[in-house]
C-alpha cells in the first residue's frame, strides 16, 4: 500500500498531466545538482516546469490522462519538462538551454504534444520552429501577397488605359 505522501504525489502529478498542453521526457543522467538547479531556473523563466519523477509514481499518475501514451517511456532516470500554455515551449526551452549553458543538457527521449506522442527527432524539429508571432506574420504576408499583386496589375491596366486615351485625345487634337 503506497504511503500518503506517495498518494499525494501521484494526485499532484495526475492533475499536472491533465492540464499540460505539452511535455518532453528527458534523461538527466550525468547532470550534477548545480546544473539541474540552473536548468530549473532557466525553465521557470520560460513558464515551463522541470520535474524529476519516480517512474512508478509517474506511471500511476499517467492513467486516464494523455500521458498514458508515454507509459513505456518512464524507465531509467527520467525528468519531465511540462508546459501548460504553449505546446512548443518545452522543446524550445530545452534547445535554448543546450545552446546557452556550458553544463550538460538532458537528453531528449520523446515528447507529448496535445495528447499525441512524438519522437526525439520531432521534438528537435518543434524546437526549430519560428515563434508563434513570426508564424502569424508569415501567414499574414502570404495572405497580403495576392491582394498586393492584384492592386499592381490593376494599377498597370489603368495606366495603359489612361495612356491609350491620352494618345487618342492627342491624335484627335492634331488631326
Amino acid at each position: 500500500m503506497p504511503t500518503s505522501a506517495k498518494q499525494e504525489a501521484v494526485k499532484e502529478l495526475n492533475e499536472m498531466f491533465q492540464k499540460a498542453k505539452a511535455a518532453v521526457l528527458t534523461d538527466y543522467q550525468g547532470i550534477d545538482a548545480v546544473s539541474i538547479g540552473s536548468l530549473r531556473t532557466h525553465m521557470r523563466g520560460r513558464s515551463v516546469e522541470f520535474l524529476v519523477v519516480k517512474n512508478t509514481l509517474a506511471k500511476l499518475a499517467a492513467k486516464n490522462t494523455p500521458f498514458e501514451a508515454l507509459d513505456a517511456s518512464f524507465k531509467g532516470p527520467v525528468s519531465v519538462v511540462v508546459s501548460f500554455e504553449d505546446a512548443v515551449a518545452p522543446a524550445k526551452a530545452l534547445a535554448e538551454y543546450g545552446k546557452l549553458e556550458a553544463a550538460k543538457s538532458p537528453k531528449v527521449l520523446c515528447g507529448l504534444v496535445e495528447g499525441k506522442m512524438i519522437s526525439a527527432a520531432e521534438v528537435k524539429a518543434l524546437s526549430e520552429l519560428p515563434s508563434r508571432e513570426a508564424l502569424i506574420a508569415q501567414m499574414l504576408s502570404v495572405f497580403q501577397g495576392p491582394t498586393t499583386n492584384f492592386a499592381g496589375v490593376f494599377s498597370g491596366l489603368l495606366r495603359k488605359l489612361v495612356g491609350t486615351l491620352d494618345a487618342v485625345r492627342e491624335k484627335k487634337a492634331a488631326g
